[in-house]
């Protein structure tokens, strides 16, 4: 067969074809747009442009090239594409195929043959469209068909910057194909009366792709024919700018509009609700033109039934299809859900990854997030390649080594109670007004951080306890992280900030935290790196966007660790000293932001100071020692030996020397002072738990300390290492002793202990079991005893905070104090008023056990745990319920509204998307 049997049969007797430039001021693109269409292998049959918006340099290109009687005025300088269009085909003569091209598009010199070529190969074909690249970089892909997805989101199947490398070359059924380059017949245009006058601007493609498909007949993409478009709306760079929400109107419109039955109710409802949240959605990013959009949109659509009743009735007179016939049209249901986790995943990343700021004399930017995925050597392994990526992996493996049988998902420990069986028993305990929890009834307010639990909890609704061992499993790592985001903005050096940050990482095991169970102090050390980034930028660059940032990230680091609130003022009011800085009223307004929306039960830390060392969890004391506070240890069991800081104490010390870095690295002295000050002052403070002669707990101020001192280290280590070859090896000896040491001993000791994966009550399983309330005595008469009293198992997590009145709590005493003097049956009776039903003696003294006994109404009762003594009680209790006023769960509801307003307002910024191509 000879090469002129195998063309087309067209090209024997060429289809006629009128060629369509609607120009919208287009002096710009018209130049190369017409010299791409004198270079067409195969021309149109006939040639008309219309004018929209005269302009005379527009109107002189398009005249000297096409000639003047092929010129036409749109009639209106408001005229959409479809009415210019229709101008066009009534002016012009009859033409089997019509070709509807931009003013910003060139077109490959083979691009109508290509058209042509598709356009006849069958039947049904009635509309053909090209492969679009961007213009001027050639090779990008824009598209090779659309559709709409079920959300009314324009879909291509591409990704973002996608090059073409022919992966899309051949031929298929498509919904629609974009008016830029766009082959219809003319048969099937005047059946479907053109492109809809009521999208004047958006979407008039993919509604009339739609109309062909439920009409019977097909679209079809032609790759061969290559149109490059310079999308000079979505650019900005046209001067028309659409109204806000016209894209948003047209899109809604367009899938009510072809809706068929039962689908238009469901369509409407999912559209109006899908509307109206994303109309909050740009509320929240402070994009109120995007969001006024949204609002015009339902307005437009939704307020003018007639107009929608009169579009799909046009739509019916020429249907002929089903919608199962042509559902493979349209994009998968689930397709506009996966484009939103991206969008979800890749704002998280924008959101904690630190801004280019001035901040302790370096400016860091993106560049520097690029540098970190630089390839070094195509050879090298992946780990030489992405050292960081590499340490996270090895810290997380050995977090889940030093966790060793904490692998049930929960923890707990004497003082980290277990997390509730549901997300909704934080909610609950959020609003009601009265909970016997914590044994001796309270009408308190929660605790600070309830409200980000049960936020977060969400995430794991039917499991959160997975919340509390992630944060404390994973708490090095995590923490690793955020230093590590923080670092770069404070070095360049690769290597001494992955040691920084490690070392960091370490410090929530080596202070004790972790072992122990405080989640405060874990969450605190996690989040004070974006704390302090934060800090710096509001610092540097005010903005109220920014002060929200501070506002927010400081008030929950204090609702689970509110000594850091301390530290935080104490560290800003030294930088802004020591740096000479009049503080930014935005600075000012983001802390008090953070202690407003702290709630009460945070407030009355200033008529209470000693609960400033209250974290999240039991306040249980410990001892610590002077040695174990200097060595970032809070002390306590699973603190890790002090010798092991004493090499962070000496770089700490060095960094002072180098004149060149001596006002940075007196910054990072002054943080760590803070924290020392803090842990200093809270190691005099009674714990509210615990044996006799603890003190609180200092942990958190002590490893604020070590990392001060750490971080001038980091800040000095250019200048230290021009002190020549042996300073350099003998500083990486010093440097490395902390992470190496500190790691080798979390992993061997590990961090179950005394944390548990399994909760073990603190009374005898029976009691536990039948929810009784207990009076627990622990200690002697001559040493000292403490009481505590436990309903049930014990409170969960968030519970413990909740503390009862003063008086409450001090008559109750007054009565335990009596009934181990006297042993009256008074005393059991008022017991019993208490809701106490039950007596306790973990490691029974024998002088409190002999006077309990002596007690009327009191009756003796068995123990599963040897030298221990139970009681109960013989009378019927009848327990007095303390409840707060009935306006508690409205202020509560403030409360919760007080914090999401400072997360929306800590969201930056989001600028409307530009607009789609304006024809």
């Amino acid at each position: 067969m000879d090469e002129e049997e195998q063309l087309p049969a067209w090209r024997s007797a060429p289809p006629s074809v009128l060629a369509v430039i609607v120009s919208r001021r287009g002096e710009r693109w018209l130049p190369q747009t017409l010299a791409s269409l004198a270079r067409l292998d195969h021309l149109p049959t006939r040639w008309i442009a219309v004018d929209v918006e005269s302009d005379d340099d527009t109107r002189t290109l398009l005249s000297d090239a096409l000639g003047a009687q092929h010129v036409i005025s749109s009639g209106s300088p408001d005229a959409g594409f479809g009415e210019s269009v229709r101008r066009a085909v009534e002016a012009a003569p009859r033409t089997d195929w019509i070709w509807l091209l931009h003013d910003d598009a060139i077109a490959d010199p083979g691009a109508l043959t290509a058209l042509l070529d598709e356009a006849t190969s069958a039947d049904d074909i009635a509309v053909v469209g090209p492969k679009i690249r961007e213009w001027p970089s050639l090779r990008r892909l824009l598209e090779v068909g659309r559709t709409i997805t079920g959300t009314a989101a324009l879909e291509t199947g591409l990704e973002p910057g996608e090059p073409d490398a022919g992966q899309h070359d051949w031929p298929r059924d498509v919904l629609a194909v974009s008016t830029a380059g766009m082959l219809v017949r003319r048969d099937v245009w005047d059946e479907l009366g053109g492109l809809d006058p009521a999208l004047p601007l958006f979407f008039d493609d993919i509604d009339f792709g739609w109309r062909v498909a439920r009409a019977g007949y097909r679209t079809r993409t032609a790759p061969a024919a290559v149109l490059f478009h310079a999308e000079a709306a979505s650019r900005r760079t046209r001067r028309r700018r659409p109204a806000a929400g016209e894209r948003r109107r047209a899109a809604v419109y367009t899938m009510l509009a072809n809706a068929t039955g039962p689908r238009f109710w469901w369509r409407s409802v999912r559209l109006f609700v899908g509307t109206i949240l994303r109309m909050l959605g740009f509320l929240i990013v402070k994009d109120t033109r995007a969001a006024s959009g949204e609002l015009a949109a339902l307005r437009e659509v939704f307020a003018k039934p007639g107009l929608m009743r009169r579009a799909r009735a046009q739509r019916a007179q020429t249907a002929r299809a089903s919608s199962r016939d042509i559902a493979h049209l349209f994009p998968s249901a689930w397709l506009p859900y996966q484009h939103g986790w991206d969008v979800l995943v890749e704002s998280i990343r924008a959101a904690v990854r630190p801004e280019a700021v001035q901040t302790l004399g370096r400016r860091s930017s993106t560049l520097d997030l690029i540098d970190e995925e630089i390839v070094v050597e195509d050879g090298d392994p992946w780990w030489r390649r992405y050292p960081w990526a590499t340490t996270v992996l090895v810290l997380t493996v050995l977090a889940l080594l030093a966790g060793r049988g904490l692998w049930t998902g929960a923890v707990a420990s004497p003082v980290l109670p277990p997390s509730p069986d549901s997300v909704t028993d934080w909610w609950r305990d959020l609003f009601t007004r009265a909970t016997d929890a914590t044994g001796l009834g309270s009408a308190g307010w929660p605790a600070p951080y309830l409200p980000v639990l049960a936020t977060v909890g969400l995430l794991v609704a039917f499991a959160p306890g997975l919340l509390s061992w992630a944060l404390i499993v994973f708490a090095v790592p995590l923490a690793a992280l955020t230093a590590h985001r923080f670092g770069r903005t404070i070095t360049d050096r690769r290597a001494a900030r992955i040691v920084w940050a490690v070392g960091y990482g370490l410090l929530t095991a080596a202070s004790g935290a972790v072992a122990q169970g405080r989640l405060g102090t874990v969450v605190a050390l996690i989040l004070a790196p974006v704390l302090a980034n934060a800090i710096a930028q509001v610092i540097v660059l005010p903005s109220w966007t920014r002060a929200a940032q501070v506002g927010l990230w400081l008030a929950v680091v204090s609702a689970f660790a509110p000594a850091a609130f301390l530290i935080a003022v104490l560290a800003i009011a030294g930088l802004l000293v020591v740096a000479r800085l009049r503080p930014p009223r935005e600075l000012l307004v983001g802390v008090a932001a953070a202690a407003l929306v702290a709630g009460p039960a945070w407030w009355r830390r200033v008529i209470d100071p000693a609960d400033w060392w209250w974290e999240a969890g039991i306040s249980r004391g410990v001892k610590a020692s002077v040695l174990e506070l200097v060595s970032g240890s809070g002390g306590g069991p699973g603190s890790a030996p002090w010798a092991l800081a004493a090499g962070v104490l000496v770089l700490g010390l060095l960094a002072l020397v180098p004149r060149a870095t001596r006002f940075e690295v007196s910054l990072a002295w002054w943080i760590a002072l803070s924290g020392l000050l803090v842990a200093a002052i809270g190691s005099f403070v009674p714990a509210v738990a615990g044996p006799a002669g603890t003190s609180a707990w200092s942990g958190l101020g002590a490893a604020i300390w070590l990392a001060g001192l750490g971080t001038a280290a980091l800040l000095a280590v250019g200048e230290v290492a021009r002190w020549g070859r042996k300073a350099v090896i003998a500083g990486i000896v010093v440097a490395v002793i902390f992470p190496l040491g500190v790691g080798a001993w979390w992993v061997v000791r590990g961090t179950a202990d005394p944390l548990s994966g399994a909760v073990t009550p603190t009374i005898p399983a029976y009691l536990a079991d039948q929810g009784r309330t207990t009076l627990v005595i622990d200690g002697s008469l001559a040493d000292g005893v403490t009481i505590d009293v436990v309903q049930g198992a014990g409170p969960h997590l968030g519970q413990e905070a909740v503390k009862p009145s003063p008086e409450r709590r001090d008559r109750f005493a007054s009565t335990v104090t009596s009934l181990l003097a006297t042993s009256s049956a008074k005393d059991v009776e008022e017991l019993s008023r208490f809701g106490i039903d039950a007596i306790y003696l973990p490691d029974a003294d024998a002088s409190i056990a002999q006077g309990i006994s002596a007690a009327p109404g009191l009756l003796p009762a068995g123990s599963d745990r040897p030298g221990s003594r139970v009681w109960t009680l013989d009378a019927e209790v009848a327990a007095e319920a303390p409840e707060a006023a009935a306006w508690r769960p409205y202020a509560v509801g403030g409360w919760l509204a007080a914090w999401a307003a400072l997360a929306i307002a800590a969201v930056p910024g989001r600028r409307s998307p530009d607009e789609e191509e304006t024809p």
